[in-house]
């Protein structure tokens, strides 16, 4: 499945990082929350879409930036996901 419908924004790699984000969240989160998601993230810019998933991956995987952490809080009615930094 492609992600991102515009091809002038496609990137091989990135559909590689959509699936691994999308089953993250179906793991931490349902089916149901995956699916808004999918939607949001195709709903958007691709640039936004990308970076969305870059930053929710980080936040899932408790990557640090600099001395804070990016925290996933949860998602919108729409599929949005919420991000907050935390010490």
């Amino acid at each position: 499945m492609r992600h991102v419908t515009d091809i002038r924004f496609y990137s091989g790699p990135m559909e590689e990082l959509y699936d691994l984000e999308l089953n993250m969240v179906e793991t931490r989160y349902d089916t149901e929350t995956r699916e808004r998601f999918a939607a949001w993230l195709q709903s958007v810019r691709p640039t936004l879409a990308h970076l969305t998933v870059m930053l929710t991956e980080m936040a899932l995987s408790g990557t640090p930036m600099g001395q804070q952490y990016l925290t996933l809080v949860g998602f919108s009615r729409e599929g949005e996901p919420r991000i907050d930094l935390v010490k």
